[in-house]
């Protein structure tokens, strides 16, 4: 792969991009445009131009109209721009660097000083995109785990208690869904996106005391004795002292809502609830929310020792006042809800899934003033979004999802979901579903050729997935970022059955 940096050299004057070419000598890759326009359809059709030298008078299309285009697509923080002018008007200058230059370098060319504008620029702009790489591999990675902990935590507690696998995640969405809906409708709450990323996440560890309640308890398929659920409701106390003896600080905001989370999520609005009998406002919002939640899913979930409850039934027992009290803003949030809570009833979708990370995410990062500028947030909703729009045009599908940077491979069939990791040497991927070496090979060669302009490919290929052989139509989608050194990302997909 070339590794020159790539200029683009924007200038009416053939003679003059010759001239500059000539001083900049070999160590570049050039393009070239003799206007605006041309210069705009340029940076649309090549990613990652490291560079544009930019003339300020030309037809078409003048430098400054190049440099609002710029600010409006919001690539003047991805390409920086030298701007290239035999004018030295003071305004000019100021004019064209409140608009975003990075420099600026006016003919007749002296060589040393365009060599070293050039030089310098390139360098500020590796440092910096040096920077954004690392705290997007970070953050990413950083989220990819926090999944991979909810998913084992999941699995920790669905191994001893059936209930308890899909359970967590149903919470952690409805939890989501309902703080969303809290502070739209009322001020009396007031949380940034970061209150409810962390709330979210918090949510997840509710019935993380269930671990120590015997398990001829915890499933037992008919009602329990007094004795019996006495030591059942000990689970959130049992939670809150596993959260408090990890020796976390205690100031910690997680640490804090999740205390606050197992150890009052069965508390109600009345005082009859357990473990303390709060009641009204002394119940953290966080628990209060959790609670409703809980209630929820318990109710439209099929039991060892019940069936489930269709939607309605369940939302109108909740209002009616027969799981105990709540409070009165979050039966508002429920009811206007409802509608929303039966369409993902039995399905968390991928779609709303991605939806909440990227305005979490961007939120967040848009926030952290240490970052150097908005690259990071920008391609992080684009590369969501394209994940949004991939999975919505074939929903229903059985996914892929491959994350290049933390080498995780996730395969969702049906309700089976399958994890993989790159690193692992006892892991060959395409051994493990008897996928032949010829499809193998044919696979790699259709991605090696993939690119921002051409990003998906289709094959057909014979693989086992379960207990199944078959011949499957495979569609790849490969996600780019202009902020990695290569661009390439990872991989979405679907497969499906050919009939």
């Amino acid at each position: 792969m070339d590794k020159k940096q790539k200029i683009l050299i924007v200038d009416d004057a053939e003679l003059n991009r010759e001239i500059l070419k000539e001083i900049l000598g070999e160590t570049y890759n050039y393009l070239e445009a003799e206007n605006g326009k041309q210069a705009i359809q340029i940076m649309g059709d090549n990613l990652g131009i490291d560079l544009m030298l930019l003339d300020i008078n030309m037809p078409q299309m003048n430098g400054f109209e190049v440099l609002k285009w710029m600010n409006q697509s919001q690539c003047i923080d991805e390409t920086p721009v030298i701007m290239i002018s035999s004018e030295d008007a003071v305004d000019t200058m100021r004019e064209a660097y409140e608009m975003g230059i990075t420099d600026y370098i006016s003919r007749p060319f002296d060589s040393v000083i365009v060599k070293k504008r050039v030089q310098n620029t390139l360098s500020l702009y590796a440092n910096q995109k040096h920077l954004i790489n690392a705290v997007y591999d970070q953050v990413y990675e950083k989220e990819e785990n926090n999944n991979i902990m909810i998913r084992i935590l999941s699995n920790i507690l669905g191994s001893r208690n059936s209930e308890s696998s899909e359970h967590i995640l149903h919470i952690r969405t409805v939890t989501e869904i309902l703080l969303r809906k809290l502070v739209k409708i009322t001020d009396a709450y007031p949380m940034t996106e970061t209150d409810i990323s962390l709330i979210t996440t918090a949510s997840s560890l509710h019935d993380i005391g269930k671990i120590r309640i015997p398990e001829e308890i915890l499933n037992k398929p008919g009602r329990l004795t007094d004795e019996e659920f006495k030591i059942m409701k000990t689970h959130s106390e049992i939670g809150a002292d596993i959260i408090q003896n990890m020796h976390f600080p205690k100031d910690n905001p997680l640490v804090r809502a999740s205390w606050e989370i197992c150890r009052w999520h069965h508390e109600r609005w009345d005082g009859k609830g357990y473990p303390d009998g709060l009641k009204g406002e002394e119940i953290p919002i966080s628990a209060q929310v959790v609670s409703i939640a809980d209630v929820y899913d318990a109710l439209t979930s099929e039991r060892c020792y019940k069936k489930a409850f269709d939607h309605d039934t369940a939302i109108q027992m909740i209002l009616d006042g027969q799981c105990g009290q709540f409070n009165p803003i979050l039966l508002k949030c429920l009811k206007e809800l409802s509608p929303q809570f039966s369409k993902m009833l039995d399905k968390e979708t991928a779609e709303n899934s991605y939806y909440h990370e990227v305005q979490r995410l961007s939120n967040e990062i848009l926030s952290d003033r240490s970052l150097p500028n908005q690259n990071y947030s920008q391609s992080v909703v684009r590369i969501m979004q394209e994940k949004i729009d991939f999975f919505k045009s074939n929903s229903g599908m059985n996914s892929i999802d491959y994350n290049a940077i933390s080498g995780q491979l996730a395969i969702l069939k049906e309700k089976q979901q399958i994890l993989c990791q790159r690193d692992n040497p006892k892991f060959d991927l395409f051994k493990e579903f008897g996928v032949n070496e010829e499809d193998v090979q044919h696979i790699q060669v259709l991605l090696h050729q993939t690119s921002v302009q051409n990003k998906e490919i289709s094959v057909q290929i014979k693989a086992m997935v379960g207990n199944d052989s078959q011949i499957y139509k495979l569609k790849l989608h490969t996600l780019w970022s202009p902020l990695k050194k290569e661009g390439y990302i990872g991989i979405v997909g679907y497969f499906d059955i050919v009939k």
